[in-house]
């Protein structure tokens, strides 16, 4: 038994990801790779202690179908060859070393790396495991039909016919594309496709 005494909860799962762990119904496999020497910055020792802490409770609440396996990928060793076959990445020190803290998530043959876990995206960090194993667990992206008189997709397209340079999509644009299948649609479109999982109306 674990409590979190965490003043925003940091290591309570939410309720979204209890959601995505109640329907898995095959093992899912994390492999945690993080280099353990004296090398390793104190700030991405600590990092490294909540990312395992947080696996763990992962771990609890899947009722043993998420699978964790630590490695520490040390120079030319069996795990760090693990680590580049997985798509994690080491960052380079200032002496010439690798340092390795990611995470690869497998099922069957379903893959997904998160190449290094930056202390930037501590408050995301839950965010981008799920992410993962949703991913890798999921067989069809659901649709969000996007419906906005704004440039929310950005102006690309139309800015090079003019030879200017366009707008990029906007940030949750982007984000929405990494994980749905995006379809935008027209303000007055009558009525909403059945294969629409989600409208989303910005104006």
């Amino acid at each position: 038994k674990r409590i979190d005494l965490t003043s925003e909860k940091a290591f309570t799962l939410s309720a979204g990801t209890r959601a995505i762990l109640a329907k898995l119904d095959t093992p899912v496999k994390i492999r945690f790779y993080c280099t353990r020497n004296e090398n390793m910055p104190q700030e991405l020792k600590h990092y490294a202690q909540e990312a395992e802490d947080l696996l763990q409770e992962y771990r609890q609440a899947s009722k043993g179908l998420i699978q964790i396996q630590k490695l520490d990928p040390e120079p030319d060793s069996d795990a760090e060859d693990s680590a580049r076959l997985d798509g994690v990445d080491g960052q380079p020190t200032t002496e010439g070393e690798q340092l390795f803290l990611g995470l690869s998530v497998s099922m069957l043959d379903q893959k997904e790396a998160i190449p290094f876990l930056s202390p930037d995206r501590e408050r995301l960090l839950e965010y981008d495991i799920s992410r993962a194993i949703s991913r890798v667990s999921g067989t069809k992206k659901p649709a969000v039909g996007i419906m906005s008189p704004l440039s929310v997709a950005g102006d690309q397209m139309a800015a090079m016919m003019q030879g200017q340079q366009g707008q990029p999509p906007w940030v949750f644009y982007s984000e929405l594309e990494r994980d749905y299948t995006i379809k935008q649609m027209e303000m007055n479109a009558a009525p909403i496709p059945d294969d629409v999982d989600v409208l989303v109306l910005i104006h």
